[in-house]
């Protein structure tokens, strides 16, 4: 929730007075969303539940390395990251990113396989 609360301050606007208005508000912006705790907590195959616990399964997990392709587009400015199997770059914002989209598109493709 927090992550949401900061997003909505930084970026759409000041906090509404209430949580009710900003409930309200937020879902006016955005309709739908998806928590990838929750989406790996639901499919009971992910076990811990934290970002680098889950992004580690997806991509090391036999029955889920295949299932969708990822690589970083080296030619254009993310060299930075080339390798990025090593845990130096957990808590990156922009690779927490990354790792946020890589396990939401694999969690989501295991429950349409599953």
């Amino acid at each position: 929730m927090y992550d949401i609360i900061y997003f909505y301050n930084q970026f759409v606007g000041p906090l509404p007075e209430t949580y009710e208005e900003f409930i309200k508000k937020w879902h006016e912006r955005f309709p739908r969303i998806f928590d990838t705790k929750v989406l790996s907590f639901q499919a009971e195959y992910f076990g811990k539940t934290a970002l680098g616990n889950i992004y580690e399964k997806c991509k090391y997990d036999k029955k889920l390395n295949d299932i969708v392709d990822f690589q970083f587009d080296l030619k254009n400015g993310f060299k930075n990251y080339e390798g990025s199997e090593l845990l130096s770059h957990y808590h990156e914002a922009a690779y927490d990113a990354y790792m946020t989209g890589y396990i939401f598109v694999k969690i989501l493709k295991y429950k349409e396989i599953d």
